[in-house]
């Protein structure tokens, strides 16, 4: 009971001090912001520009199955961005050192919710690849680059199925023009069993624009949306003002308890 009595006897104690110099922890708040807003006035002004690149997806000649390849692994764009051949391409494109290019890449998946991000699923193929720099054209150069190392590097797959698609409808094309010149000289006998041959050249035609315009528009990985740079600062002028308040805060209470045995030590 004594303990619990002395207990209360000194939280009472702290708590006067406190009320009756309240002013102190009050000007420990104000002045640890303002001097937390000054600080982040000198925090260093850096660019920051983003690109958006769609991966893309590969799905089997046969049977049109989804292929789980690079596309489908969520790390493949930041590994690919953050590479140190990539680096050191988009350094040279934006005409800056590789140096100052380094550790200031970023790359975040983007998910069907509003602003959100999180890690890709296959039906979600978007990437946001993010560079910081010292001016406006060198982070809007970075990031398109390392954005289209990205695309460059994920699209093999999707153009030689393009080249061969497209091959096959030259084909296709060489032999619908070979079977209507046979047709037009033909007896009659021939001439419907090159009918018959002729609609399933247009078939085998029709189906293979219909999968040249899927891995054009699908299956090849792309730069949705090119950047553009919005000035920012290194140091975040909000995160400072807290932090610097509350310490400001803190000392204001210790003040305010340790104002009155320092004076009465001082008196002494």
């Amino acid at each position: 009971m004594d303990l619990d009595a002395e207990q209360e006897v000194d939280l009472g104690r702290y708590w006067s001090a406190i009320v009756a110099r309240w002013w102190l922890p009050l000007l420990g708040l104000l002045a640890g912001a303002l001097i937390g807003y000054l600080i982040s006035l000198g925090g260093k002004e850096v660019w920051k520009a983003s690109s958006t690149v769609y991966l893309g997806a590969s799905y089997s000649p046969v049977g049109g199955v989804l292929l789980q390849g690079p596309q489908a692994n969520p790390a493949t764009a930041g590994t690919i961005a953050r590479a140190e051949s990539s680096i050191e391409a988009a350094a040279a494109r934006a005409s800056m050192r590789a140096g100052d290019l380094r550790g200031h890449v970023s790359t975040q998946t983007i998910s069907t919710g509003a602003g959100a991000t999180t890690v890709r699923t296959t039906g979600n193929p978007l990437v946001r690849v993010t560079v910081q720099g010292s001016t406006r054209r060198r982070a809007q150069a970075a990031a398109n680059a390392l954005a289209q190392i990205v695309v460059d590097r994920l699209s093999p797959y999707a153009d030689r199925k393009i080249e061969a698609l497209k091959q096959r409808i030259a084909d296709d094309q060489t032999e619908i023009a070979a079977v209507k010149r046979g047709a037009a000289t033909g007896d009659p006998l021939g001439r419907a069993v090159l009918a018959v041959q002729l609609g399933d050249v247009l078939d085998d035609e029709l189906q293979a624009k219909q999968l040249l315009i899927q891995a054009q528009e699908i299956e090849r990985p792309h730069v949705l949306t090119r950047a553009a740079a919005a000035k920012t600062t290194a140091r975040s002028r909000r995160n400072a003002v807290v932090v610097a308040a509350f310490l400001g805060f803190v000392l204001g209470l210790i003040a305010a308890l340790v104002w009155e045995p320092l004076v009465r030590r001082t008196r002494r």
